[in-house]
């Protein structure tokens, strides 16, 4: 980690530092060659001027146009051969005067057609660097040329050494940031070498290893911190582990204490002693009776494998009928229905879908069973099943008090109750929809709450698979 750190964090410097340099030389070699070259323009268009003046003056005075672009260009030549700047003329693309120390004539792609425009170059003659700059006499006599050298070879060359002496003060700055960068490297990574040293430890189960405390002031407060998260990590694994043994004790006691399928019993029971039954109802009742507590058997004996096995092993599924299986939750819940006076409806799209058949009833009754608890008086209960984005989806609405944002969140934690106040009164204990996540999740489906206080309530239990 060290190792990398420094390599990425020098080569990052390095690569800013020298990109920066060099595009700045760059920058500011174009912005100085720039100016030099307005500089010359300027002077290439004071002399076409000057020797148009001088050629007039002398035609006026008898001189033939050779004579006088000869004379012109001798007085000019004196003059600035002393600044190390060199003319030529051009009569027909064709060199006629030359004041440079070699010889050079303008190539094809540096004479410009039209007569009118002016161009300007870098070119290097014999090694030195000249700017060149070619353009026609005015009109009348167009059929001349000016071409003007200025030797710039001392101007660049400094400019090279300029630009030399920067990549050197880089390479320096840069060997002295390596140093620089390593020690403090060293530095900065010593304590966190020991923090996972000691980290290895504590993974292993060493938790009372401590750093000694050392260094500056922010190390030190580093070091603490990380004594301090020590000491919380194993204050929090034995609770973890306390909380451990509570909760499998919670799950097992939870699987005695399904009460799903006893709210069929309990109503059929207390019909039969209520109500003069014929002996034909009455072998029905304890026929319904003795059918539950069957389910209520298999139920609780799949609640305690599901316990222990957790996720080692698949419950066996099988494909079960949407249809029988609603009817059968109506029938499960038809005396509570009937007793708040709430309309079961149920619609199906499903032929059928693939799960454990007893663990899926009691996770369906204990959704329609929270379901009748929110409705009031002729309240409305909707059980719907149908295909949702290529999923399988088993749906149950009911138009009751509906619950808030924060209660949603918290509604499939254990013993939460949305009422506490009714669900003592209807014998809620707050483990049903704790009990619905555990069976969806085993069947690879999970659960979807919606609701609005006062409206609806929405429970969708979608299959992935």
């Amino acid at each position: 980690m060290k190792n990398k750190t420094y390599i990425w964090t020098l080569v990052l410097f390095l690569l800013f530092i020298n990109v920066g340099i060099m595009l700045f030389c760059i920058s500011n070699t174009k912005h100085n060659l720039s100016g030099i070259k307005e500089s010359y323009l300027r002077e290439h268009y004071f002399l076409v001027n000057s020797m148009t003046k001088d050629i007039m003056a002398m035609k006026n005075r008898g001189y033939e146009i050779d004579d006088a672009i000869a004379h012109s260009y001798d007085s000019y030549k004196m003059h600035y051969e002393v600044q190390k700047i060199y003319l030529q003329i051009y009569k027909d693309k064709v060199s006629i005067y030359s004041s440079l120390p070699i010889e050079a004539t303008l190539s094809d792609k540096e004479m410009n057609e039209e007569k009118d425009i002016t161009e300007i170059h870098v070119v290097t003659l014999n090694e030195r660097k000249y700017i060149q700059i070619s353009g026609n006499l005015p009109e009348q006599y167009n059929q001349y040329a000016l071409v003007y050298y200025a030797d710039i070879t001392d101007i660049v060359n400094e400019w090279d050494k300029r630009n030399n002496s920067l990549f050197i003060v880089s390479i320096i700055f840069s060997g002295v940031l390596s140093i620089c960068l390593f020690i403090l490297l060293e530095y900065l990574f010593e304590p966190l070498e020991r923090i996972s040293s000691i980290s290895n430890k504590i993974a292993n189960g060493e938790y009372k290893e401590k750093l000694e405390i050392r260094g500056g002031e922010e190390i030190a407060e580093v070091v603490q911190s990380f004594n301090t998260m020590a000491d919380k990590i194993q204050y929090q694994m034995e609770e973890l582990e306390s909380h451990a043994r509570e909760r499998q004790r919670l799950i097992d006691d939870l699987a005695h204490e399904l009460r799903t399928p006893l709210t069929a019993i309990y109503g059929y029971a207390e019909y039969m002693q209520k109500t003069h039954l014929s002996e034909e109802d009455k072998y029905a009742a304890t026929n319904y009776i003795l059918s539950e507590s069957t389910r209520l058997k298999n139920i609780s004996e799949s609640l305690l494998e599901l316990v222990i096995i957790r996720e080692e092993k698949e419950i066996e599924m099988v494909s079960m009928d949407i249809e029988q299986l609603f009817k059968k939750v109506h029938q499960t819940e038809n005396i509570k229905l009937k007793e708040k006076g709430i309309e079961l409806v149920y619609y199906n799209e499903l032929k059928e879908i693939k799960g454990n058949k007893d663990l899926i009833e009691s996770m369906v009754v204990n959704l329609v069973d929270n379901a009748i608890k929110a409705c009031s008086t002729k309240g409305k209960i909707t059980m719907r099943a149908y295909f949702e984005n290529e999923k399988k989806i088993i749906e149950v609405e009911d138009n009751g008090k509906g619950m808030t944002e924060k209660q949603l969140l918290q509604v499939t934690e254990a013993f939460y109750r949305v009422d506490k106040a009714r669900s003592r009164k209807e014998g809620g204990n707050g483990l049903g929809l704790a009990l619905c996540e555990q069976i969806a999740k085993k069947h690879h489906a999970e659960l979807s709450f919606s609701s609005k206080p006062n409206e609806k309530t929405i429970v969708k239990v979608i299959f992935q698979e």
